[in-house]
């Protein structure tokens, strides 16, 4: 009797297997931004330079990226706060950020984020945003997320002295 039943169930199952392939072949694709753009980053801070950007945002980073970006990148920084913990402190931010290649402006956007810091060690920042303005190649990046990280180096005079290294990532 259970051979029986298995054996008209079979192409029951047979057929809802083979309706299914197609759908979860396509839903792969759907959604997904396609291709993943990374950038190295070499950074140093100076926001102790006091420039501002038109809107009043304070210049804190900028250097290098690599990878598939190849340019100049810069943090604008509209908010900043920190909140101190017993051995350290999370320094908390919102900016704006560009990547330019010679003087031309490829790509911006917002991000917020945040370095974690120990009492007399160096931090670890991470961030996330999304690409606002998108130029050239990069054009299709536009309404992407991003998410940005990596270490924060004291140096030997901070704040002056703050440099980082990091990824800039576009997905």
């Amino acid at each position: 009797m259970r051979i029986t039943s298995v054996r008209k169930l079979a192409p029951v199952v047979f057929m809802l297997s083979m309706i299914l392939v197609p759908a979860m072949t396509f839903a792969s694709d759907v959604g997904a931004p396609g291709a993943l753009r990374n950038g190295a980053l070499d950074l140093t801070y100076v926001g102790h330079l006091e420039k501002k950007d038109d809107d009043g945002r304070l210049l804190v980073w900028e250097g290098s990226v690599g990878g598939d970006f190849a340019g100049t990148i810069r943090w604008w920084f509209a908010d900043q706060a920190s909140t101190k913990f017993v051995g350290g402190q999370v320094f908390y931010y919102r900016a704006r950020w560009e990547i330019r290649v010679g003087e031309e402006l490829v790509l911006a956007g917002e991000s917020a984020g945040k370095t974690v810091t120990l009492d007399g060690l160096d931090g670890m920042w991470d961030g996330h945003g999304v690409v606002t303005e998108a130029y050239g190649k990069f054009a299709k990046f536009e309404g992407y997320k991003v998410y940005e990280t990596g270490p924060v180096i004291q140096g030997s005079n901070p704040p002056a002295s703050f440099t980082g290294t990091g990824m800039f990532q576009v997905y």
